[in-house]
């Protein structure tokens, strides 16, 4: 919705609107009206004035235009209006327009820096703008194929997305080895989320008739606490043996981001669990039907491609025409195994080399 430097120019004006107030609680309820009682839930007011702005701010990035009029609109009514910031008219009459100065996220071909080709996969790119841009649904179930596509590369998505918005969108993931259910236990769990937080804090005491829901609820409490909008990812909990405590943990945990408390803060992806989730409505839930890997075609790879190409020309290599990338396209394909996880591999392989090539062109790849 703001550019960076849009972003840091809103905040310091808000700053020192709040800066200039007695109680900054009450501006906030002035600007927001009856959506204030969202962003007062969550926020602190014992920190400075540009505290409170940032994280103002980010709630009303989080929540886009998912109210009208939207929370950011509000804000800079306010600040253009009564504040006598006009330099931010163009900016508001864009936020009312919904036009995003930022190219989508979603829809990249290479991630993590361009060193990850990233493609087809329609499905999953628009249950994850679902997921994290509205609260609607707040779980995704990825589940496992062994003709379909690599679960792995949704969590690289998914941390790729977090690269691109550091300030407000934070990836936490878990995972069980192949192999290692029957040894893995739910303080295992709360080691990895502890560690990767930096607020490890005392376990929860097995004082209570059930430790799964003091195990989630303690998930949670941090995830809360640590600000922005969290994605929690599971990876291989759906494997055989898997201790009943740990199940349970997870499905308290998806019980519990559907309340109204946690569900504007936190979301749960789930890789490869095929179990149910009891007391959770489907409605809830976002499920990513993984497609064939026999399915892949040219049209698949050419944004891939065509990305590649604005990669050379930016590095101030020769271009690629079309018709080139198409038949570099096609000959990917046909040296490709024709399904499963080795025809993705292999794809994925083809198109890593290109990030190798010499200025000269294209000698050897086709």
């Amino acid at each position: 919705m703001l550019t960076c430097v849009e972003r840091l120019d809103i905040e310091r004006a808000f700053a020192e609107a709040l800066a200039s107030q007695p109680n900054p609680q009450s501006l906030i309820e002035t600007i927001f009206l009856t959506e204030a009682r969202s962003i007062l839930l969550d926020l602190r007011f014992g920190g400075t004035a540009r505290d409170i702005a940032a994280f103002t701010l980010t709630s009303c990035l989080l929540s886009r235009w998912s109210c009208s009029p939207a929370l950011l609109e509000m804000l800079l009514e306010y600040l253009v209006t009564v504040k006598g910031h006009g330099a931010f008219g163009t900016i508001l009459g864009r936020v009312q327009r919904r036009v995003d100065p930022n190219s989508s996220d979603y829809a990249s071909s290479w991630l993590l820096d361009n060193s990850r080709p990233f493609f087809d996969r329609h499905d999953l790119r628009n249950h994850v703008q679902l997921l994290i841009e509205q609260n609607g649904r707040p779980i995704l179930q990825v589940p496992a194929d062994g003709k379909g596509y690599g679960r792995s590369y949704s969590l690289r998505f998914l941390e790729h997305l977090e690269n691109c918005r550091p300030d407000d969108v934070h990836v936490l993931a878990a995972s069980v080895s192949e192999g290692a259910a029957p040894s893995y236990e739910v303080e295992d769990l709360l080691a990895h989320v502890g560690a990767q937080l930096g607020n490890m804090g005392s376990l929860p005491e097995r004082t209570r008739s059930s430790y799964s829901e003091s195990a989630a609820l303690w998930i949670l409490q941090r995830l809360m606490s640590a600000g922005g909008l969290w994605v929690l990812v599971l990876d291989g909990f759906g494997q055989p043996r898997l201790r009943l405590e740990l199940h349970e943990t997870i499905q308290s945990l998806a019980y519990q981001v559907t309340v109204a408390q946690y569900r504007r803060r936190i979301r749960l992806v789930l890789l490869d669990y095929p179990h149910p989730l009891p007391h959770v409505s489907g409605a809830d839930i976002l499920t990513e039907a993984l497609p064939p890997a026999a399915n892949i075609c040219r049209a698949d790879l050419m944004p891939c491609l065509e990305s590649w190409g604005d990669l050379r020309r930016q590095r101030g290599l020769v271009g690629v025409a079309s018709g080139e990338l198409y038949r570099l396209a096609d000959g990917m394909l046909t040296k490709a195994p024709p399904e499963g996880k080795d025809r993705l591999q292999a794809l994925n392989a083809e198109l890593v080399k290109l990030l190798d090539l010499p200025a000269g062109g294209l000698d050897g790849a086709i």
